[in-house]
C-alpha cells in the first residue's frame, strides 16, 4: 500500500495512521518533465510516539478531487487511508480522508513515503 512505510516502522515498531497528530505542511505541486505531466501533493504529518515526535512527509501521487478545509496553522486530524482500486476508477487507487472532522478528502493512484524526521 504505502511504498517506504519502512521508514516509519524501522522507528516506530507498533506505527499505525492513529499515530498522525497534525498536518504540518500541505504543498502541491505540478511537474512537466519530458512532456508528461505530474502531480504531486506532499504532507508532512506529525507523529507522535510515547515521548518522541517525527516529521514524515508523505508524497501522494496524481491527487485530485482535493477537499481541505482549515482553521489556521495547527490542524488536527485523524486520517484513513483506503485501497480502492478494486472500484476501476481511473486515476483513483487510493482514498485519503479525514474520517472524524472530515476536513481532508482526495484520491490518489499512489502514496509514498519521502522521508521521517525526528523533532
Amino acid at each position: 500500500m504505502i511504498k517506504n512505510v519502512s521508514l516509519i516502522t524501522d522507528k516506530i515498531k507498533d506505527f499505525s495512521l492513529q499515530n498522525i497528530a497534525f498536518i504540518d505542511k500541505f504543498v502541491l505541486n505540478f511537474q512537466n518533465k519530458l512532456f508528461e505531466d505530474h502531480c504531486y501533493l506532499d504532507i508532512d504529518f506529525m507523529i507522535k510516539d510515547k515521548e518522541k515526535q517525527y516529521i514524515a512527509c508523505f508524497r501522494f501521487s496524481h491527487p485530485n478531487s482535493i477537499d481541505f478545509e482549515s482553521g489556521g496553522i495547527y490542524h488536527p486530524l485523524t486520517i484513513g487511508i483506503y485501497d480502492i482500486g478494486d472500484r476501476g476508477w481511473e486515476n483513483k487507487k487510493y482514498e485519503v480522508i479525514d474520517y472524524e472532522d472530515d476536513t481532508l478528502h482526495f484520491y490518489c493512484t499512489d502514496i509514498e513515503i519521502i522521508s521521517l524526521r525526528e523533532i
